[in-house]
């Protein structure tokens, strides 16, 4: 509620719908007051009560100065300053100094660059309790992991000038006393023809956290190519490669930062094909060769494949037979599963779908795990649009039609202001 130009009261209350005590999300009510100093620097007076969890009938009292000052369009200077009244009677500080600069090197081709400095003591308490350092948490203990002073440094790259192709990376290097981290980003999405597009996106990071560094190092990387003919839309295909690695993130001893790792290299290839609006024909290879290491003793070999084949054949627009069959084999652990799905499906809307069909399934195993099984059974099935839920939930805006074509510089005014008579006689028609 605005109380005056530069003055705002928030009052706010939260109720947890949980069937006990929760210590994530607890009761509790908020009062706030702002208050706009000058454009681009506010103070804050806040208090928080909690109803529930760990810190029932105590409160938390805050007094924060945020600033963000605008040099220029293209360089933004941040700030922050808190006081925090903790429930433990203990008062703590933070703060935090940035600044953000752009640079428009070519059209379509903008550079950034940022730096944010954080500072402060951290170890206030929260609704799970007091924030402390910690090598590693488990469950709701996360919760308690706390901040510490320290740099972060990003400068970014990206690239929109062609509407067939776009491109971004990012550089950002983060350190504090104990441990540092960089992360790298890159990414494109371009057209190789009107019925080909092609993905590229790779993350690389250094792994380490508030206790424990030299972790290795932990990268993705997904390439895609996607076929799909604007003129004929019968048959498309989509082509994906992805790497994974993910060394030593989890410690298993912290004086010798031994631990496990994996490698992933992922092969999936996925068609669908429909010849006419009745029948749609859908099939997906998929092949994943992983390679886990363990405390640097073992390595071992796994290769998992998927096949996947799906025909619709459509009764009428509102009735669709489906039936399906999928086979999931890893030949070097002697496991294997097969899977097979009737359907009849029901369009109640052309975004509401009904379904009833049976499944069964079976699985072969090594003989010392108890051989084969198999089990089956009926299913029901509700299919909804999300974009239909929501008023142009996930779609672009059509733009509106134009009152008048645009006029071409080369063709004298005069001209182009003239009625065409034939669009006459065809409005008169």
């Amino acid at each position: 509620m605005p109380i005056a130009d530069n003055l705002r009261v928030t009052a706010q209350n939260e109720v947890s719908l949980t069937a006990s005590s929760d210590a994530i999300i607890p009761d509790r009510s908020v009062l706030a007051l702002d208050w706009t100093i000058v454009e681009g620097l506010t103070a804050r007076l806040g208090r928080q009560w909690f109803h529930s969890g760990p810190l029932a009938g105590n409160a938390i009292n805050s007094a924060d100065l945020l600033g963000e000052y605008k040099l220029g369009r293209d360089t933004t200077f941040t700030g922050r300053y808190s006081v925090i009244g903790g429930a433990d009677n203990a008062a703590s500080t933070q703060g935090a100094l940035g600044i953000n600069q752009r640079w428009q090197i070519l059209p379509g081709l903008r550079m950034s660059f940022g730096y944010e400095h954080i500072f402060g003591s951290f170890a206030t308490a929260t609704s799970t309790g007091t924030s402390f350092l910690q090598p590693f948490a488990i469950g709701q203990s996360s919760n308690a992991l706390t901040f510490q002073n320290g740099n972060s440094y990003n400068i970014g790259a990206e690239y929109t000038d062609n509407p067939d192709f776009k491109a971004s990376a990012r550089f950002e290097h983060r350190s504090d006393s104990t441990s540092s981290n960089t992360v790298l980003s890159a990414a494109s999405l371009g057209k190789l023809s009107p019925a080909f597009t092609m993905l590229f996106n790779y993350q690389q990071s250094s792994a380490a956290n508030q206790l424990i560094s030299g972790l290795g190092t932990i990268s993705s990387l997904k390439v895609g190519v996607a076929y799909r003919d604007p003129e004929d839309d019968k048959f498309n295909v989509l082509l994906r490669y992805e790497y994974r690695q993910n060394p030593n993130t989890i410690p298993d001893s912290l004086l010798l930062g031994s631990g496990s790792g994996y490698a992933d290299h992922t092969f999936a290839l996925e068609a669908i094909y429909a010849p006419n609006w009745q029948w749609e024909f859908y099939g997906k290879l998929a092949l994943r060769n992983s390679t886990t290491t363990i405390a640097r003793d073992f390595t071992g070999i796994s290769s998992t494949n998927l096949s996947q084949f799906r025909v619709t054949y459509r009764l009428g627009y509102n009735v669709e037979l489906v039936g399906e069959t999928r086979l999931l084999n890893q030949p070097t652990a002697g496991y294997s599963e097969l899977g097979l799905v009737g359907e009849l499906g029901y369009y109640l809307t052309p975004n509401l779908r009904l379904a009833a069909g049976y499944s069964s399934g079976s699985v072969n195993v090594d003989r010392d795990f108890n051989g084969s099984r198999s089990t089956g059974g009926l299913y029901l099935g509700l299919t909804v649009k999300l974009n239909e839920l929501f008023d142009g939930f996930g779609l672009q805006k059509t733009p509106p039609p134009q009152q008048q074509e645009p006029i071409d510089p080369a063709v004298p005014v005069a001209q182009t202001l003239q009625p065409d008579p034939k669009s006459l006689s065809n409005l008169k028609n």
